[in-house]
């Protein structure tokens, strides 16, 4: 008989439940779903309920999806399990726009048999050049969102009206086929998801059907941002992650800057113009469907309700934000959503306040400090 404990924790009068794990020697947790007041005593554990945390994850970054908040929970759970992350020397790119090479990880920064556990920032699938960084039984996640609010999203939020010469709102009197949208700096531009998962943003017909169930086949789960608790859900069952693991504060949000509304006329364009993000959003958005109904409807709404309840009790106790604004530039000291600095604050209220730049900072910092103390214990 596996025997279950219980762990309570108080923090600063609130209390918050620890994940509710088994003590057998392989560490397995039990995933059900958690009452954060702690009165989860009643919940019946389900026939699928044990497995193992699963430690190798490569996240292909989409701008505009939410991508900088679930990129957090991954470096977070990294920087929290002593695990490696694939890094550059500085910086947060990794062969974007242009293409991986293991090269751009410096060796300083990879353990000696050259492999990383968490693969987390701008890149785009390049799955020979990536599975040789990677573990073998990497689980392959991104994000995908709705093609014309994620166009909008990122046309304005990046300013490419400066570049295109163009306000978003004259592009429903053109005609799609006049649009003309040379990619930014190689960057940005249409079908915007389709090129980060690695093919020209021209492709069409066939080759696109076929390009969508080959990204089928390589990722494990595709999260939709219209669906985001949802998805956070399947994520942390894929992972056997705690719903702890899970929480996240909104990184990189547009606040209060104004945000254009799309009519009917002006979504209908945009999809047209994204036609090869259309078709990619609408398959894994289907898959989505069906993996909510699999898991069950009334089982995910009482996860969905644990994780909102959850991550409330987190922005309370940590007295933060659950929303960050643009990325502070490097340096600043307006690097975290919460009231406090990293001498002040719990390790896991830092580092889930902390916005994109200064977390791939102190992650590298502690790895490059982890390396050196492993490399220094071999030689002795």
């Amino acid at each position: 008989m596996k025997k279950i404990v219980i762990v309570k924790i108080i923090l600063i009068g609130i209390p918050l439940s620890l994940f509710i794990y088994s003590t057998v020697p392989s560490k397995q947790f039990v995933l059900w779903p958690m009452d954060v007041s702690l009165e989860a005593t009643g919940i019946p554990l389900t026939s699928e309920a044990q497995c193992s945390p699963h430690n190798h994850v490569m996240f292909i970054k989409t701008q505009k999806c939410g991508s900088t908040t679930l990129q957090n929970i991954f470096l977070r759970y990294g920087y929290k399990n002593d695990l490696i992350s694939a890094l550059p020397s500085k910086g947060n790119l990794l062969g974007y726009p242009n293409g991986f090479k293991p090269s751009l990880i410096p060796r300083r920064l990879l353990p000696p048999e050259g492999k990383a556990d968490i693969f987390a920032l701008h890149t785009r699938v390049a799955f020979e050049e990536q599975m040789k960084v990677l573990h073998s039984d990497a689980r392959w996640v991104t994000v995908l969102r709705e093609p014309a609010s994620q166009f909008e999203s990122f046309y304005n939020y990046f300013d490419l009206k400066m570049y295109f010469k163009k306000d978003l709102a004259e592009f429903k009197d053109i005609p799609v086929a006049n649009i003309s949208l040379p990619r930014y700096r190689g960057f940005f531009g249409k079908n915007q998801m389709t090129f980060v998962m690695g093919y020209p943003d021209s492709i069409s017909g066939e080759p696109l059907h076929q390009a969508v169930e080959e990204l089928d086949r390589l990722f494990d789960l595709v999260l939709i941002y219209e669906h985001w608790d949802e998805s956070l859900i399947l994520l942390r069952h894929l992972l056997c992650w705690s719903l702890h693991d899970v929480v996240a504060f909104k990184k990189n949000s547009r606040g209060r800057r104004k945000k254009l509304a799309l009519d009917p006329e002006m979504r209908r364009t945009l999809r047209e113009l994204n036609y090869a993000d259309v078709e990619l959003y609408e398959h894994f958005l289907a898959k989505h469907r069906r993996e909510v109904l699999a898991f069950g409807v009334d089982r995910m709404a009482k996860e969905v309700l644990s994780l909102g309840n959850l991550r409330d009790e987190y922005s309370r106790h940590c007295a933060a934000r659950k929303e960050a604004k643009r990325e502070a530039p490097e340096g600043s000291e307006k690097v975290t959503q919460a009231k406090g600095s990293g001498d002040t604050l719990t390790e896991s209220c830092y580092t889930l306040s902390l916005t994109e730049i200064p977390l791939i900072r102190a992650v590298r910092e502690k790895q490059i400090r982890m390396l050196s103390q492993k490399k220094a214990d071999l030689n002795h």
